[in-house]
């Protein structure tokens, strides 16, 4: 059985479309929580508070020279990413330039407090207000040193984005962080308008890379940002003022908290909580201070913003002075105009050959591009091998201007089975000197790779000379080492991360060449251990990427197999050194590398990058020519909640089975009611081996009336390569209606099946349905079932009835069906805790369930009708208040003639052939009587019946009233009686019948 943990993200964050609202809007706090999770306890907000507490410190005890140095303005370069939707420039979110220009306006405006409402702050605020001496510009040289306008326009893949694809705009468009605030303005999902990244601290000696470079910066709604264009009328441009807050190291003002809370700002007085509504003419207060709520840092609308403190600027001071990729941002390059040369021409990539060659023989091509301000036609270019010159070409161009790339191409060479120090060079532009020879270089060293068989086994020999170490820091990185298993000692591969005290360094273990032409479903296939370290932030991650250039590059970001802490764990979390002892501590990993055979040679790679975690540990490397090994699973069905039930059940449980063919033993588990947003789970559970199934179990959520339940499993035993998808939906009803008991249901002179539940729990299309007969009474309806497509079932549930008054029930109802498939089958489903679980109490199909042989039925002919019972006493009694029973039909196919179902009474008795009086009658039995005599109901609805009987000599010896009588029969035993002649008057308020009755 598996239970389920729940590890959603869950928190409201900003924005009313037509009023700029900061409502817990701005995401910077999920983004934190991730850097977090990145760069473990160097990342996280405890860390980054001693760490500028201390530099406050610092810089407040420098003398008065060193502090008027520090009061120069600092311009920051930013660079706007337009991700848009294909709109025309300057419409929707392509947005136009005015919109962008008006936003920097607004930005330096209030860095600088030279904001038009700065007028606005209290008075008793006015001693802490600050100018931080800080300014924005759109960056006016681009990566390559050449001029840009600072705005970069990229077609999107998505039409609105969340907090969760900071990485994914990372991808599609970034300009190096060292150097440029990258601001990605972008349609968000409601309610986000913006978000930021923290900065991160520096502290001497922990000069490690962060791992969050590919998404830092900031990101805002295009309808939230600047003024005009496609912003929202009351966007001023605030939100990015907030979050380039965020981005230079400040809090939310209240501190994420209540008044224990803190924003580690002296002079903002600490709040309760957000303020979301500007409250000026009659300010807020709360921890017994006046709520700032002017300031940028609060989530009151945009017009009520006016003011960053002293205090908040130290902290700007603190980060742009010493944190990374804050600190060199400062006054940099960018900001200035590049001073571009004529005849300029450089190399931009070398794309063949690189450092790993496939083949000896190679065409040398690279990519060259216009750096000068002058247009180029042409260039001389040599390319050399080991200083020998190979060729010389003149290379014509169709007059590129400024920024314009060219591809150039050589003639093929050999290159030598030994050391190769390949060099191309830019000689001449334009029939001249290139004046900038710093680009006129490109170089590599090409080595022919070996090649793998397939199917290949990995044996230790092979580690370290056909497989290939890449160790860039030069540290800890993959090696090999022995562990005793089950008393004998074997060698793995092993990255010691447990001791590794940089943080996301990469270390690759890259493989020969693999050739896929031949094999187009190879399989990779390996053992993983890992247990991780038992501290919340810290975490490692393991990859393995797929090389299409024989080695030079690996795409890490698109890799096939990419792990963190939560995928890679195989055995409990532990604060110690993982050494693994049994080999239930290894799982088997699986990389199918059937979306690579186009490429033909491949080469993988294992990339770990360390997060301050465990140790992780490889074995039993193969590359198998089919896709042999399978991680697969199927949701079968919902064990609870049934379909129809009164809610009580104590959990949500789904069958799930095990269709691939390896054991499983977690997997992601995801839950969606409606539209609602989907809830995630880790769960993990013991082996479930292939072919058996188990119970998935969930808190429940159920709530009254319809609910669409929708259940997914991804990534069975954490498997990430692609399947179909794993899902199951149903829908339940929850209804708590009771009737009275006994009851009848000729679903008579109604327009609704109510009090009646009809669905269809797979899909919620048309169940049962009434059906108006054209004979008899002109209210007189069926229930009718007409032909459904096949794998559904269809409910018809009563309500609930309590059967404590009776230790006998029975239930009768006529069915009428044509020809049906052979699997078609209708149960009769009985429960007696209000629908939480059912026990089948009647079953036909096929055959046994036509009642007529014609592909349709006649429900006006009584004769197609045959009556059922069943018996019901098991559920009567003592304790059986919450009965209620349903009619299921399922297996059909769309052929199947209708099904009708009439005359459905419940009977306190269990007499399988009862004496029916017929409809508003009543009748004595046995008459004469020997031991006992009946008197039999059939009323058409519940009255309270008067029972007199009276003695030939005049004496009344019977006098009851039978209230709530329906179809009851009541037996009385003879011996009550003498013998004799009785008259016997029998009144409701439909009836009035005198009878004559002999005991014997």
């Amino acid at each position: 059985m598996f239970f389920a943990s729940y590890n959603a993200f869950s928190q409201n964050f900003f924005g009313k479309n037509f009023q700029h609202i900061h409502n817990e809007q701005c995401a910077a706090t999920h983004l934190e929580q991730m850097q977090e999770q990145q760069l473990g306890i160097y990342g996280s907000r405890e860390y980054f508070e001693s760490w500028m507490e201390g530099k406050i410190s610092e810089n407040r005890k420098k003398p008065q020279s060193q502090l008027r140095t520090a009061n120069e303005v600092r311009v920051i370069p930013v660079v706007v990413h337009v991700i848009h939707t294909g709109s025309p420039l300057g419409t929707g979110t392509n947005i136009p330039l005015s919109q962008i220009e008006s936003q920097i306006r607004t930005l330096n405006e209030d860095f600088r407090r030279l904001n038009p409402d700065a007028s606005q702050t209290p008075l008793e605020f006015l001693n802490v207000a600050a100018d931080s001496r800080i300014e924005f510009v759109l960056a006016k040289q681009d990566p390559r040193g050449l001029p840009t306008n600072g705005v970069n326009r990229v077609l999107g893949p998505k039409t609105a984005y969340d907090p969760n694809d900071a990485t994914l705009l990372g991808q599609i468009a970034l300009w190096p962080p060292e150097e440029y605030m990258n601001i990605w303005v972008v349609p968000l999902v409601s309610p986000f308008i913006g978000y930021a990244t923290f900065p991160v601290s520096g502290l001497p000696g922990l000069n490690f890379p962060p791992s969050t470079r590919e998404t830092d910066g900031v990101t805002v709604d295009y309808r939230y940002f600047g003024q005009g264009g496609s912003a929202v009328s009351g966007s001023r441009g605030r939100t990015l003022t907030h979050e380039v807050g965020h981005f230079f190291g400040l809090r939310h003002i209240w501190g994420d908290g209540d008044c224990s809370a803190d924003d580690f700002v002296n002079d903002t007085p600490n709040q309760d909580g957000p303020n979301n509504v500007c409250r000026t003419s009659a300010p807020r207060v709360s921890c017994n201070t006046r709520d700032m709520v002017e300031n940028f840092m609060d989530y009151t609308t945009d017009i009520c913003m006016n003011i960053f403190t002293q205090g908040q600027v130290e902290r700007f001071d603190v980060v742009l002075a010493n944190s990374p990729r804050r600190a060199s941002l400062v006054n940099n390059r960018a900001t200035v105009e590049p001073q571009l040369q004529p005849n300029d021409l450089g190399f931009e990539r070398l794309i063949s050959p690189q450092d790993f060659i496939c083949d000896l023989n190679v065409e040398p091509e690279m990519i060259v591009f216009n750096s000068g301000n002058n247009l180029i036609s042409s260039a001389r270019i040599e390319i050399r091998n080991n200083g020998s010159v190979l060729e010389t070409r003149t290379f014509n161009f169709n007059n590129l201007s400024t920024g314009d790339t060219a591809r150039v191409r050589f003639n093929p060479i050999a290159l030598n089975l030994g050391a190769n120090n390949f060099q191309a060079n830019i000689i001449e532009v334009n029939n001249t000197t290139d004046p900038n020879s710093s680009n006129n270089s490109i170089t590599s060293s090409p080595i022919i790779q070996p090649q793998l068989s397939l199917p290949y086994t990995f044996t230790m020999d092979q580690f370290g000379s056909s497989w290939v170490v890449n160790n860039p820091d030069n540290s800890f990185t993959w090696e090999s080492f022995p562990i005793t298993i089950a008393g004998a000692t074997q060698n793995v591969i092993r990255i010691q991360n447990y001791e590794y005290d940089a943080s996301s360094q990469l270390d690759f273990l890259v493989s020969p060449q693999i050739n896929l032409s031949e094999f187009p479903n190879a399989q990779l296939t390996f053992k993983m251990a890992y247990a991780p370290y038992n501290t919340q932030g810290f975490g490692d991650f393991l990859y393995v990427a797929v090389s299409t250039d024989c080695g030079n590059t690996f795409n890490i970001l698109d890799a096939p197999y990419s792990k963190d802490v939560n995928f890679l764990q195989t055995a409990e979390p532990t604060l110690n050194e993982f050494i693994p002892i049994r080999e239930e501590q290894f799982r088997r990993e699986i990389v199918n590398l059937s979306q690579f055979a186009e490429f033909g040679n491949v080469r993988i790679a294992f990339i770990n990058r360390n997060g301050y975690g465990n140790n992780i540990y490889l074995k039993d490397i193969q590359i198998l020519t089919e896709e042999s090994f399978r991680y697969d699973a199927k949701l079968t069905q919902v064990a609870s909640p049934t379909a129809i039930s009164n809610g009580q059940h104590e959990q949500e449980s789904i069958e799930l089975q095990n269709t691939g063919n390896l054991p499983i033993s977690g997997f992601v588990f995801r839950r969606r009611y409606g539209n609602t947003p989907a809830q995630s789970f880790i769960a993990r559970g013991n082996l479930l081996n292939p072919g058996e199934t188990t119970l998935i179990n969930l808190p429940k959520a159920t709530g009254n009336g319809l609910n669409d339940l929708n259940y997914a499993l991804d990534f069975p035993n954490f498997d990430q390569n692609p399947r179909t998808p794993i899902s199951l939906r149903r829908f339940v009803v929850i209804d708590n209606e009771m009737i009275r008991s006994p009851w009848r249901q000729n679903f008579n002179n109604t327009v609704t099946l109510s009090p009646w539940i009809s669905l269809n729990p797979e899909a919620n299309i048309t169940s049962w349905e009434l059906s108006s007969l054209q004979s008899g009474v002109a209210s007189n309806n069926v229930a009718k079932l007409s032909a459904k497509p096949e794998l559904n079932s269809f409910w018809l549930g009563s309500p609930i009835f309590d059967l404590t008054g009776s230790r006998q029930a029975a239930l009768f109802f006529d069915r009428a069906a044509g020809l049906v498939s052979p699997s078609t089958t209708l149960k009769v489903l009985a429960s007696a805790d209000g629908g939480v679980n059912y026990e089948e109490v009647y079953r036909k199909s096929g055959n046994d369930l036509i009642t007529v042989q014609a592909s349709e039925v006649n429900p006006n002919n009584s004769n197609e009708f045959v009556k059922d019972y069943v018996n019901l006493s098991s559920f009567a009694g003592k304790g059986k208040t919450m009965v209620r029973v349903a009619f299921v039909l399922e297996d059909g196919q769309e052929s199947n003639s209708s099904v009708f179902l009439n005359n459905v009474e419940l009977f306190l008795s269990a007499n399988p052939e009862p004496v029916d009086p017929g409809l508003g009658n009543t009748i004595i039995y046995p008459n004469p009587a020997r031991e006992v005599f009946n008197i039999v109901f059939n009323l058409d609805r519940f009255e309270t019946v008067n029972i007199q009987i009276t003695s030939a000599t005049g004496a009344l010896v019977h006098d009851v009233d039978y209230p709530n009588t329906l179809n009851q029969t009541y037996t009385f035993s003879s011996q009550n009686f003498s013998k004799g002649l009785f008259i016997v008057k029998i009144t409701s308020q439909s009836i009035t019948e005198t009878r004559k009755l002999v005991i014997q």
